[in-house]
């Protein structure tokens, strides 16, 4: 003879820190905690963060210069912007020191590409030169943060030196990346004709708002049709990413800058901006 033990009763202390148990599962939090879990979700949150709060203090610093010249301000400066350029600051920082050890994956994707490389020396030549644009940035970046921060001992005309040059690689590399965007599109457009004669465009999956009936060769034509249309998704926000990168390289590879703090922060958020949607997208 079997007992069923009964339910214990829920106390009030089971409903007060239980209060969990009533929140159902949610697919959105599971991606999100997937995302972020990985270096580069990490970072462009942080990017949106650090860009965000630049192109705000901008608008705050605009804002209150404006009431200055109506005789509105009371202080000499926003009472936020101080706190949102700490908040800057301090976001700008975790992230060069995030990327300390980055020298170590672009050296794991130089011996990978040697190993299985590109479909056309073209781009082969093109990721060759952006892995020793990095191979050679990262290090200098490293420096440079490191004697910023007493940690090593280098001149501050060293240091400026440093970041300097560093920039002009990584601006190697974006413009290296559009160049590698647009031959990746030339690519995709010869994949698209040659499907396109080989097995023609997919069936429509509906006829007067009720699913058809694909067979295998067209489910597979189908896929393949997915496919080139997922790819050309990826390069345009890759262009994107790359488009706000551009500037930003170049404005630090000039001693002078050619852009405002507002600009960088404008450009930098639309860099992250599309970082972030192209790496939540591939993380689905």
């Amino acid at each position: 003879m079997t007992t069923t033990s009964k339910p214990e009763k829920r106390t009030l202390t089971d409903e007060a820190l239980g209060a969990f148990r009533y929140v159902p599962p949610s697919p959105t939090l599971d991606h999100a905690v997937r995302y972020l879990s990985t270096w580069s979700g990490t970072d462009k949150l942080l990017m949106i963060t650090q860009y965000g709060s630049q192109v705000v203090m901008a608008v705050l610093l605009a804002l209150h210069r404006f009431r200055a010249r109506l005789h509105l301000a009371r202080s000499p400066e926003s009472k936020l912007v101080p706190r949102i350029r700490n908040l800057y600051a301090l976001v700008a920082d975790a992230r060069i020191l995030f990327r300390i050890w980055g020298i170590l994956p672009m050296i794991q994707w130089m011996i990978s590409m040697e190993r299985v490389p590109p479909p056309n020396r073209y781009l082969h030549t093109i990721e060759r030169l952006q892995g020793w644009s990095m191979v050679i940035y990262c290090p200098m970046e490293a420096a440079a943060y490191l004697a910023m921060h007493k940690i090593i001992n280098l001149s501050d005309r060293v240091q400026n030196k440093l970041w300097l040059w560093g920039c002009r690689f990584w601006l190697l590399y974006v413009v290296l990346q559009l160049a590698h965007v647009v031959e990746d599109n030339r690519l995709l457009r010869l994949r698209s004709r040659a499907l396109e004669k080989s097995r023609g465009h997919p069936a429509p999956k509906t006829k007067d708002g009720e699913a058809v009936e694909l067979n295998e060769e067209q489910k597979i034509t189908s896929d393949i049709w997915q496919d080139i249309e997922n790819r050309k998704e990826a390069l345009v926000s890759e262009l994107w990413v790359n488009l706000g990168y551009l500037p930003l390289t170049l404005h630090w590879s000039v001693e002078s800058g050619i852009i405002s703090d507002f600009w960088v922060g404008v450009f930098g958020t639309i860099a992250a901006a599309s970082g972030m949607r192209m790496g939540w997208k591939a993380s689905a």
